[in-house]
């Protein structure tokens, strides 16, 4: 469209909306019909069965508006979900207020069928296409997913025997900076994010960001320090950062040259595992390609709940409507996209 805004097309469109009836052949319009109501199940209106008993069973104990603790009960809204009064700033609100679900447009279910994708190696730009939703959606909700899982590595505590390493990832092309020469720097330079991947025997794992290019003493003990319990056994390469983790913590170390060690079979590799979660985290990073590197952060959380327990995609869906609740942030589509009220 030269000279004009692109337009998306709407998910519920059809080559054939505008097209007579009549002149529409009988495989047209079988596939319009069944686009159509794949479209309306996918988009079924915020009332279904079991909803407002999911949120009834979270009670508030303040005013999210104001913070005060005298609330009354208010009876109910149309869908049945409880409704609180605050005495103090006379506001009512409900069990959704000040959670993602405030002002919520699709049932709760929805975004469960949206989690049960997140927990895969799907792309969210793939999720826009198969669930027929807007391309304003899908980033939307990742935003929202991404800040009901911020903080949740925080009380991550690795203990016994300890594996680390570090994963470098590229910038996006349009943010590497070049020599002089046109070139692109060589090894560790600043051109690649370095992310702290850990693991311990019992499978708790650890990801966090550690800045760009090779890390400093401060940066390892930032990204380590508070997540490795004190007197473990660290296994771990000839990375020089690692050496204030041993000291601080009072670590047993067991250094490995990683240039001989990955000359050996994967069963003898004392690395094994914290390699494994490394090539494991390429692939999700490659997965959502072109993603953007601010997001980061929520990748790696993402990712963590990817890779530690609850083992089942069910119960990993669970966990974070429960954390959605218990932890409530909210975020408007206002807000995210900067669009003015009318």
């Amino acid at each position: 469209m030269s000279g004009k805004e692109k337009r998306w097309q709407a998910p519920s469109a059809t080559p054939w909306d505008d097209v007579d009836p009549s002149a529409v052949g009988p495989a047209q319009a079988i596939v319009m019909a069944c686009h159509r109501d794949i479209y309306r199940y996918r988009h079924a209106p915020a009332s279904l069965e079991g909803e407002a008993e999911f949120f009834n069973a979270y009670e508030r104990e303040s005013c999210p508006h104001c913070g005060s603790a005298r609330i009354t009960r208010k009876g109910y809204d149309g869908n049945g979900v409880r409704r609180w009064k605050c005495l103090g700033c006379n506001r009512r609100f409900t069990p959704a207020t000040g959670t993602i679900f405030e002002s919520r447009k699709l049932p709760v279910a929805d975004w469960t069928e949206f989690l049960l994708q997140a927990f895969s190696y799907e792309s969210f730009n793939a999720m826009t296409r198969s669930n027929r939703r807007s391309v304003t959606t899908l980033p939307y909700w990742r935003a929202k997913l991404f800040a009901v899982l911020a903080g949740i590595q925080d009380d991550v505590v690795l203990s016994g025997t300890v594996q680390i390493d570090e994963k470098y990832y590229p910038l996006a092309a349009k943010d590497q900076v070049l020599r002089a020469d046109g070139k692109k720097p060589r090894g560790l330079s600043r051109n690649q994010i370095c992310i702290a991947v850990g693991r311990d025997l019992s499978g708790l794992s650890l990801f966090s960001r550690m800045g760009l290019g090779k890390p400093s003493k401060k940066r390892a003990w930032d990204a380590y320090g508070g997540h490795i319990g004190r007197g473990s056994k660290l296994i771990h390469d000839m990375e020089g950062s690692h050496d204030i983790l041993v000291d601080k913590l009072g670590l047993a170390s067991e250094r490995h040259n990683s240039k001989l060690i990955k000359q050996l079979p994967d069963k003898d590799n004392p690395l094994r595992e914290v390699n494994e979660l490394c090539r494991l985290l390429e692939l999700f990073l490659d997965a959502h390609s072109s993603f953007d590197r601010d997001d980061l952060d929520g990748y790696l959380d993402l990712f963590w709940v990817i890779m530690n327990d609850p083992a089942d995609k069910m119960e990993k869906a669970a966990m974070v409507l429960d954390r959605a609740m218990r932890c409530p942030k909210t975020l408007s589509f206002r807000d995210y996209y900067g669009v003015k009220a009318r």
